[in-house]
């Protein structure tokens, strides 16, 4: 009877290691993908720097944030009724006979044990920006 029971609670207390490494897996899988969706992009168009400042102001600077540097990098920042502060920078440049947009995530608040806080509000509005200046340029480039 002795060896069952002790075969029996050597089984569970690895099937609970099993479940605490996939759990630790899990959550910092997570962080990874959410943190992927804001990184750093770089957009290369025939629009202009006033197009492109545009439409930073129409798709990033809504619902709540505004700009708060008007020059380059142009900066739009979440409101303070978010509890969060956020600010997305876009960088315009000339290269090659093109306008060159970087787009990047300045500021960004994070939880306890490192996770990043309303990511998805920091994905949404740069992707919401990068959509817009592909459909005002079809031959638009999007890398990072």
């Amino acid at each position: 009877m002795g060896i069952a029971t002790d075969a029996a609670n050597e089984g569970n207390s690895t099937v609970g290691a099993l479940i605490v490494v996939v759990i630790i897996g899990l959550y910092l899988g997570y962080n990874a993908f959410k943190r992927h969706g804001f990184r750093s992009r770089r957009v290369e168009t025939k629009l202009s720097g006033q197009q492109l400042r545009n439409v930073f102001k129409k798709k990033v600077a809504r619902n709540g944030w505004s700009i708060t540097d008007d020059g380059n990098p142009m900066v739009a920042q979440s409101g303070l009724l978010a509890g969060i502060r956020q600010q997305i920078s876009l960088r315009i440049s000339e290269a090659n006979g093109h306008t060159v947009g970087e787009l990047a995530v300045i500021l960004h608040a994070k939880k306890g044990f490192g996770g990043t806080a309303k990511a998805y509000t920091l994905r949404w509005r740069m992707n919401a920006f990068l959509s817009q200046v592909r459909r005002l340029d079809t031959s638009a480039k999007v890398t990072g």
